[in-house]
């Protein structure tokens, strides 16, 4: 199993979760499906959401898609976007 990981910090934790929850179809087609989302404790703004996905080429094209400056300020995204693959050890 491959997992993704998106490590950012958001402006409005509730403007960022409806956009996000608008997007799970697109999501859904490309194979990935959430997993988790973790908040920081000190800084609930602060999110890492981890992701299974099918195909590591489909994840490429999505991460892609979401990762454009329009759909960025539209998740009220204001820090830099840290995206890892992780292969499942254990």
């Amino acid at each position: 199993m491959i997992y993704l990981s998106a490590t950012y910090r958001v402006e409005d934790f509730k403007k960022w979760y409806k956009a996000f929850g608008e997007n799970e179809p697109k999501r859904m087609q490309a194979g990935l499906r959430v997993e988790n989302i973790f908040r920081e404790f000190e800084d609930a703004n602060q999110i890492k959401v981890l992701m299974s996905i099918e195909s590591l080429v489909a994840a490429n094209e999505y991460v892609e898609s979401v990762t454009t400056p329009e759909f960025i300020e539209k998740l009220s995204i204001i820090s830099p976007v840290e995206i890892k693959f992780w292969d499942v050890f254990y």
